[in-house]
């Protein structure tokens, strides 16, 4: 059962230590999924008060619209794998 334990802390460490290393990289991620939500509401709110025909809103639209799918889809691979890192404990008893 001790075994256990500190087999888990050992994993929490690892997981708290992976964190701290892609901090920078997580608030990049946050900060662009932000942005491009910023952008997506702004480029539609324009669309609705401008009307039809105007290429660049709907460009920034889907520009946007791609900018946060990819950021979030990065953040969330990485709690995947921190889950995941957890997850091996169950395996190995």
């Amino acid at each position: 059962m001790e075994n256990t334990e500190n087999n888990y802390d050992e994993k929490i460490k690892a997981i708290k230590q992976l964190l701290e290393m892609f901090k920078f990289e997580r608030m990049i991620y946050l900060g662009i999924t932000i942005l491009s939500l910023i952008v997506l509401v702004g480029c539609a709110v324009y669309l609705l008060i401008a009307g039809t025909n105007q290429i660049p809103a709907v460009i920034g639209m889907f520009t946007s619209s791609g900018g946060v799918a990819y950021t979030c889809g990065r953040l969330l691979k990485m709690w995947g794998d921190a889950m995941q890192l957890l997850g091996t404990i169950k395996e190995e008893n």
